[in-house]
């Protein structure tokens, strides 16, 4: 049977739990690796964070506790996307880190 995970009320996500999550860099850098895909749930395995399997579970947790992502499992593993109802709750705020964010050529 897949874990059942929990996933923050719109009304009850933070700007300051998000403002937490978004603090380290490798979780700005899932954000934005889901963002090139919203609608496609991507695999935990197939983003690149570095440290071991806890370190990437915790980072997971952090952004879906802080109500960035929807993490599911599927009973061997686990998918993440973006939240679609996240823009309505900050409108803009993915839209200008994902600005801040792009790579500077």
């Amino acid at each position: 049977m897949p874990l059942q995970l929990s996933h923050p009320p719109l009304d009850t996500v933070q700007l300051d739990a998000v403002y937490a999550a978004l603090a380290d860099r490798h979780r700005r850098l899932v954000v934005v690796v889901l963002a090139s895909a919203p609608e496609a749930e991507v695999p935990c395995t197939a983003l690149d964070v570095p440290g071991s399997k806890s370190t990437r579970s915790y980072h997971w947790k952090v952004l879906r506790e802080a109500g960035l992502i929807v993490q599911r499992s599927t009973g061997t593993g686990m998918l993440l996307r973006l939240r679609p109802d996240f823009d309505e709750r900050f409108p803009g705020l993915l839209d200008n880190l994902l600005r801040l964010e792009r790579p500077r050529n």
